[in-house]
């Protein structure tokens, strides 16, 4: 679920704010150098999973959620400075 989530709020943001397909609209965050920006904004769709899953106790859950967005978190600042 936590790596889903980003993938999914990445897709709303393409298609609503860009007005483009998803191929098409990540080769233009990457020309404008905003790709890592965008990722990073889609992650804190993990917020979402990460209340309900602490709400209901799941803690496995929980600590997958937090992990994949250690993983995310990583992948940005790796983009970031390439």
């Amino acid at each position: 679920m936590g790596l889903i989530v980003p993938v999914i709020a990445f897709y709303f943001f393409v298609t609503l704010v860009l007005h483009t397909d998803i191929k098409p609209g990540f080769y233009q965050l990457q020309r404008d150098n905003l790709l890592s920006q965008v990722i990073a904004i889609s992650v804190l769709a993990n917020i979402l999973p990460l209340f309900v899953y602490n709400k209901r106790g799941e803690e496995q859950k929980l600590k997958g959620v937090i992990g994949a967005s250690i993983l995310y978190a990583l992948w940005v600042s790796v983009m970031y400075f390439m």
